[in-house]
């Protein structure tokens, strides 16, 4: 098998001198791609598979601070640029979708889907895609982390939640923080009695930026094709 491991020492010294002179993030050197599927309880209802029409990079702590420091030193070694990736997440947020079932016409639209009152959901899962930005030509990599919230999860954060008429939205998290649903929430009065309803607007992944650079063997569509053909 051949050894990757000074290829990918080589990219990233290239990388460091970029970041270093640019004064940008790891992630700003990456185009994402990002597909939400939605798996239902009972088999007969089909999967739900959206693809999210632009993924946003947001660094979540003062990365570029830190790096802007170690710029300034005369050395600027492999082991604190690893230590400083490792320490730093990137938030890949998702505001736009689209449907990518047969029978609906695939047209873009805010990120909308009611998470509340129902217990038909079985789990929201996210598959993250990336390529370097030069590499305008290559396919899409599957990055090897996983994001995925049950509804045992999201049902136990609901049910302790109290909505406010200061406080209308609420976020959801997987035990591993490593996906987040950004929800609205609207009272009503129905004949059972008052009952809140909770929809999705938006999400997004924490992914180490230390982890960007993990990729699965395939592409995008061969790791998509088994999912889609479900839809």
């Amino acid at each position: 098998m051949a050894n990757f491991s000074p290829r990918k020492d080589v990219a990233a010294a290239r990388l460091r001198n970029k970041l270093r002179r640019n004064r940008e993030s790891l992630a700003d050197q990456f185009e994402f791609k990002m597909f939400v599927v939605i798996d239902f309880k009972v088999q007969s209802k089909k999967t739900v598979i959206f693809e999210v029409d632009k993924v946003y990079p947001m660094m979540t702590n003062d990365y570029e601070e830190k790096m802007t420091k170690e710029m300034e030193k005369s050395e600027f070694s492999k082991e604190s640029s690893l230590e400083l990736l490792a320490k730093d997440v990137v938030q890949l947020h998702a505001r736009n979708w689209h449907c990518k079932r047969r029978d609906v016409v695939g047209c873009s639209e805010q990120v909308d889907f009611m998470i509340w009152p129902r217990n038909d959901v079985q789990s929201i899962r996210c598959h993250l895609f990336s390529r370097w930005k030069h590499e305008t030509k290559s396919p899409f990599k599957p990055c090897m982390a996983s994001f995925s919230l049950s509804h045992s999860e999201y049902a136990d954060q609901l049910l302790g939640h109290q909505p406010t008429s200061q406080q209308s939205s609420c976020v959801l998290t997987n035990s591993e923080q490593s996906m987040l649903l950004f929800l609205s929430c609207q009272s009503l009065e129905t004949s059972r009695g008052p009952t809140v309803i909770y929809r999705m607007h938006s999400l997004c992944v924490n992914l180490p930026q230390a982890e960007l650079m993990n990729w699965d063997s395939g592409s995008m569509e061969k790791f998509m094709m088994p999912l889609l053909e479900q839809v």
